[in-house]
């Protein structure tokens, strides 16, 4: 698909695999919204980004707030007529348990449940444009068990499994909004952008591959025709793979979408 005069959200797009997919867009001459926490690091990344395309604009909202990111999603709404792909890519990975002003798990709610409710709030936006693609960051270390019990680290915590729950978590809401929006014109699929050289992957791991590989993986996600009219896929090196086996079982889908609207209700 040519990402030509498309308008294109990437979540996290100040720094890293997001920041890279940003001006990989811009120059298949995309409308980029960068979203980020940071007004300086936004206007940054604006400032790098014009130098491919003067189509570029920031929106800020901190995923450790929601009422922000309900506030983003306001503002995307009343600037935007259309959205043709969104990228659900912010993340972080912490090595304590903190609960946010909102009283959900951090690891939690920027990961996961913040881009549940941009997607609530975007989708009208979405679901019925030619081509439109919703594509959820994940990855391939996702949890291999759901514990409804332990989803925000009620239980037992460390950062590790925290974040590798919450990829988990990405990849089960893809599988039901894909069923959700079977009928709609948008494809709903997620994707391991590789193991990437990021401040994210540094915070607990070492190594990985630069990051232009990340958002070449991403870019083929937006782009291929290879799966276009598919939904509910989990693409690891630009091919769909088999996620854990968890991730298929519809019922835990259904039941953690509707968990996740019910902690969203005051927000949506």
């Amino acid at each position: 698909m040519d990402l030509k005069n498309k308008t294109v959200l990437i979540t996290g797009a100040t720094d890293g695999i997001g920041k890279e997919t940003a001006k990989e867009t811009a120059k298949r001459g995309a409308t980029v919204i960068i979203h980020g926490r940071d007004e300086n690091r936004i206007f940054q990344t604006i400032r790098e980004v014009k130098e491919i395309s003067e189509n570029v604009f920031g929106v800020k909202a901190d995923f450790s707030d929601m009422n922000q990111v309900a506030e983003a999603a306001k503002d995307i709404n009343d600037n935007f007529e259309k959205i043709d792909i969104i990228f659900n890519n912010a993340a972080e990975f912490l090595h304590e348990r903190i609960i946010t002003k909102n009283g959900f798990e951090r690891t939690f709610q920027v990961n996961y449940l913040a881009h549940v409710l941009l997607t609530e709030k975007l989708i009208s936006k979405i679901k019925d444009i030619d081509g439109s693609r919703i594509l959820n960051i994940t990855s391939m270390i996702h949890s291999s068990t759901a514990d409804f019990e332990n989803l925000q680290g009620e239980k037992s915590y460390s950062g590790a499994e925290a974040y590798s729950v919450t990829k988990l978590l990405n990849i089960l809401h893809t599988y039901k909004l894909a069923r959700k929006y079977e009928k709609n014109k948008v494809c709903i699929n997620c994707l391991h952008p590789g193991v990437i050289e990021t401040k994210l992957l540094n915070a607990a791991w070492k190594g990985g591959m630069p990051v232009s590989e990340g958002a070449a993986n991403m870019i083929y996600a937006a782009e291929s025709e290879a799966i276009s009219g598919v939904s509910g896929l989990y693409l690891e090196n630009r091919r769909p793979m088999q996620s854990n086996p968890v991730s298929y079982n519809t019922e835990i889908q259904d039941k953690l979408y509707d968990i996740s609207l019910k902690m969203l209700k005051s927000y949506l």
